[in-house]
């Protein structure tokens, strides 16, 4: 062979080489600048999270003090502030991070009782106990913001490789803060999933079936042998990484967590084609009949949530919640766990009362339309399950969820709502 042309093919090989170099350390780059992206995403929105929790545990330590209706009714209104905006900073963290019920039931329990405080009703036993599991999550919060200040740089080299990424690493310590609040004597989880055990290759088989995504290499990055056993599974390709907690037992997608990696800049769908979106996803994953009860619209994403709808009863302690593009209507989260661990419990027989010896007219006010009545099983202040009369109503030109204790009448919740769509 002619010495021109091999030293032709030398160099032709050589640049052949030099292109998947370079293909492979900008693919790399690109992973890595989107590792980051989300890194910085979550860094804030907890940060976020924790500030809020701070805040309400010095405002429960003002509130041990307070004696005036006056003082008492500003730290209930400060408190019912800094809820909803802690509860907004779990909606920006990945949904991924469902195994925070207790949290999420501690902040809701708070909201509650802010009402019986301001009546001068909540003992001071009572009050101690709340001010103590939200300095327990104040103070875990703050260290765990404090290890990741310290880390350098973003993700180790070694971290990276291994596939050990940033979302899962945030869910797990936050779920060690989350199960710690059992010893403080909070409602434990009511139930346990079940079915028979599975293997790695299962779980991610049913993660591909679950997101719809078979064409993608799902791997299990971890196992978690906490209350609920299960797997974590990921993938990622071009445009996103996808997330699944996969039970152990049953092979139960848990919840899922789409990240993309650009962000949703703009809002195309309407609030209902989201919640038809929503609504068709569980429908064609086999979940039966549903009710929507609330949705929350955040950066261009509505987190929407069901509820069953069995024997003509809605159970609204067995939630279903979806989060769904506001661009394009595709699905970056779902969560399930509560629904699941409620198959597993025995249910009590709901028995109506022969007689009810209270009218609709004499519990609404003068004024109130009701558009709609259902049957709905909820909670109560002392997380009790309570058998309720659903009134959705119409006052002057806003919309109402009355709902009324079927025995006695009296009202357990009042709810407003930016739609009769909800009723």
């Amino acid at each position: 062979m002619p010495k021109g042309l091999i030293r032709k093919l030398i160099t032709i090989l050589f640049a052949i080489g030099l292109l998947g170099v370079g293909f492979a350390g900008g693919q790399y780059y690109l992973q890595r600048m989107y590792e980051r992206q989300v890194e910085v995403g979550y860094r804030r929105a907890l940060g976020e999270f924790g500030t809020h929790f701070g805040e309400i545990a010095k405002e429960l330590d003002r509130a041990r003090l307070s004696v005036s209706d006056k003082q008492r009714t500003l730290i209930a209104a400060n408190l019912r502030r800094l809820i909803y905006a802690a509860q907004s900073n779990m909606g920006e963290l990945p949904l991924g991070e469902l195994h925070l019920e207790r949290i999420s039931h501690l902040l809701d329990n708070i909201y509650e009782q802010t009402y019986v405080y301001v009546q001068g009703e909540m003992d001071s036993a009572s009050l101690s106990g709340l001010h103590g599991q939200i300095e327990y999550v104040s103070h875990e919060l703050g260290q765990l913001l404090v290890t990741k200040e310290q880390e350098f740089p973003w993700v180790s080299w070694h971290e990276y490789v291994s596939t050990i990424v940033l979302v899962p690493e945030f869910m797990q310590a936050l779920t060690f803060i989350n199960d710690g609040l059992e010893e403080l004597k909070t409602p434990v989880r009511q139930g346990e999933i079940q079915g028979t055990g599975i293997e790695r290759e299962q779980a991610i088989e049913a993660a591909q079936i679950f997101s719809g995504r078979e064409d993608l290499n799902f791997q299990v990055t971890n196992e978690t042998k906490g209350s609920i056993p299960s797997y974590t599974v990921e993938a990622i390709n071009d445009t996103a990484r996808y997330v699944l907690e996969v039970s152990e037992r049953g092979g139960m997608v848990l919840w899922m967590s789409v990240s993309p990696r650009e962000e949703i800049s703009e809002t195309k769908l309407s609030l209902e084609e989201m919640v038809i979106q929503g609504a068709e996803f569980l429908q064609q994953r086999g979940f039966g009949s549903l009710h929507i009860t609330d949705v929350q619209v955040l950066q261009n994403k509505a987190t929407l949530t069901f509820v069953p709808n069995r024997d003509g009863v809605l159970r609204y302690g067995e939630p279903l919640r979806v989060q769904v593009s506001a661009a394009d209507g595709s699905i970056l989260g779902f969560w399930a766990t509560p629904f699941f661990l409620a198959r597993s419990r025995v249910e009590s027989e709901i028995v109506q009362a022969g007689e009810i010896a209270w009218t609709l007219e004499d519990k609404v006010q003068v004024g109130v339309e009701i558009l709609d009545q259902k049957l709905a099983l909820i909670q109560n202040e002392r997380q009790e399950e309570v058998l309720t009369t659903r009134l959705g109503v119409q006052y002057e030109e806003d919309y109402y969820l009355i709902y009324l204790n079927a025995e006695t009448g009296d009202e357990e919740r009042i709810v407003q709502v930016g739609s009769p769509q909800f009723f």
